[in-house]
This record gives C-alpha cells, structure tokens and sequence, in this order.
C-alpha cells in the first residue's frame, strides 16, 4: 500500500471523536482552531478549526468572515467545524454550509473539509443535527475530502456528481437508508475511501445489508482503496455480503470495526482467500471471542493481511445483547 493510493491512516486510530476530545489530526494535517489575531500561518500544512463560543456571542458567519480577512485564506486547504449552535439538537449545519457556499469565491483552495467536530460533552453524536451537504460538493469542485459527523437530517440531495473527491466520511450514531440511498445515487468517481458509520436503530440508523448493495453488488465505487462499513448494528450480515463481493478483488483496506461482529462473521472473513489479499482487516471494538483474538496473534505472521482486533467488547449478560459501539 502506497500513500498515493489511501493516505488517511488517521482513520485506523482509536477514535477520540465520541470520547469527549476533538480531532488532533484531520487530511492528515495537525488540527489548530482558528485564532484572528495569530492568523493563518501555515495554511497548506495545518486544518484550521472554526469553533464558536455562544458565551462570548460569536456566530459561525462572524468567525469566517474573519476566517476570510486573512491574506492567506485563498491558499487554506483544510478547515473544520465544531459546535455552531448553543443548543446542537435544535440549530441545524445550514450555517455552516450557508456561510462556506457564501465563501466559495475566496476559498479557492480548499481541499478538505469536516463539519462536526463536535465531541460528547458538548453533543452527543445522535444530537447533532446536520442538514444537506450538496451545496458543498457544488460550491467547490476541487474538494478532496468530506468528513461529517450527525446523521439527523443529514441529506445529499438533490443528485450532484464531484468530479474530485476522494474521500466521503460520515460519522453518525444512525444513518438512515434514505441517506445511504442518496450517498450510492451520487456520480463520484474518483472517490478512492467511503467510511460509513451505520449505528443504530434506535437513532434514525434503519438500513440494513440490502441498502448496501448498491456498494457492494453493484460497485457503485469502483476505485475504492479503503471500504469502512463502521458502528454498524449488523457486522455479520455485512461480512457475509463482503466476501459475495466482486468489490473485495479491488479494496485493499477492509473497516469493519465499532460494530457487532461475532466469532461466525470473523470466520468468514479470516478464512476467505480473498481477505487474506487485502492490506488491513479491521475489526476492533466488535464481539470477538479469546479464541479469535488467540488465533489471529498465532496467525498474524503467516496473514498477508494485517488484522485489527483491540478493544473488543463483551456481549451484556443482561440482555444477551450485542450493541454498536456508538449510538447516543
């Protein structure tokens, strides 16, 4: 694997982006909030954070017009969005997205974008409430990577074609297959990472294996290097439709991680030829029993593939439940 082909290693990481900390590192730039007095220093080689603090009155539209002040706003490559609104589960993204598309003509650089760097204690996941990001994609045409997090209300629509983007992340604690459907109907045909966070049902996260099969039968994406099908409520049903795939010939990371994977889904995957081609496996934060995790470490020198298998979680003798890992 060569950085040309997939460079966002960052996503292979425990994630801080429910554990209550913002991103450090977005498009693989140090993440630095925007500060008007330092000013852009370094507007290739760092993500700008625009984060507002109601207390003090500060409103998104004010933070990027001074954003926009600066001589080096046209050369800015990457910036991010955290809280917008005093109250996450009421105001919408529109303010973020109204604001950039109102920018587009002075932000000519941009190439990464992430909107809801937003951690728990300031929203919970399912609290956020996004709006449709298609006037983004139209608004620049030369963005390379789209991260957002909240799946409430979260449209792309009406259909839009990127002739450039490259990586399509979205973070939710349930996406619906309405989203999912309007994502698989989008032209995008240099995408090379799709990360889906699918969540829970309790949450808006209704899809289910078929809802992916635009994906995964289809190959809506065919230049995919990096497939993550994260946080889902249905792992097993996913790895099972993964190794049916014609799409499992051409990725080379596999991301199957914060879901409900149990020892009968790893089974198909580690003992899938195919899978053993593959660069990474990642199955952390899942069900998977000692027996695997002992097998996979025994195994691992003679693997191909790297497999990922920390962090994983124990079925609630409770309720006899396996539950994605981020839902609220």
């Amino acid at each position: 694997m060569t950085d040309n082909q997939w460079h966002l290693q960052e996503r292979l990481q425990k994630y801080p982006g429910y554990r209550s900390e913002h991103a450090t590192i977005f498009a693989n730039r140090q993440v630095v909030d925007f500060d008007p007095e330092g000013g852009i220093s370094d507007p290739v080689g760092i993500a700008y954070a625009i984060r507002c603090k109601y207390y003090a009155g500060e409103k998104v539209p004010d933070q990027v017009a001074k954003l926009l002040q600066d001589e080096q706003a046209s050369n800015l490559q990457a910036l991010v969005f955290g809280i917008w609104d005093a109250d996450m589960s009421q105001g919408g993204s529109e303010v973020v997205i109204e604001a950039l598309v109102a920018a587009k003509d002075q932000l000519t650089s941009l190439q990464a974008l992430f909107i809801g760097d937003i951690h728990s204690e300031e929203s919970e996941i399912s609290w956020i409430v996004q709006s449709n990001i298609s006037p983004i994609l139209e608004a620049y045409p030369n963005l390379e990577i789209l991260q957002v997090r909240g799946g409430e209300r979260l449209a792309v629509s009406p259909f839009v074609g990127h002739e450039q983007l490259k990586a399509l992340i979205v973070e939710t604690g349930g996406l619906s297959s309405a989203t999912i459907n309007q994502i698989c109907a989008l032209n995008l045909p240099k995408l090379q990472h799709l990360e889906l966070w699918l969540g829970s049902d309790w949450y808006g996260g209704d899809s289910a294996i078929a809802d992916l099969n635009p994906i995964l039968v289809a190959q809506k994406f065919p230049n995919l290097v990096y497939l993550g099908l994260r946080n889902s409520q249905y792992t097993d049903d996913i790895a099972e439709g993964v190794v049916r795939s014609p799409l499992l010939n051409k990725i080379r990371i596999l991301d199957l991680s914060m879901g409900t994977l149990s020892d009968a889904g790893a089974e198909l995957l580690l003992k899938n030829p195919v899978v053993q081609q593959l660069d990474i496996l990642n199955l952390s934060e899942n069900y998977l029993s000692e027996e695997i995790i002992t097998f996979v470490e025994a195994q691992q020198a003679n693997f191909h593939v790297q497999v990922m298998i920390n962090g994983q979680r124990i079925v609630d003798e409770d309720d006899d439940e396996r539950y994605c890992a981020v839902a609220e």
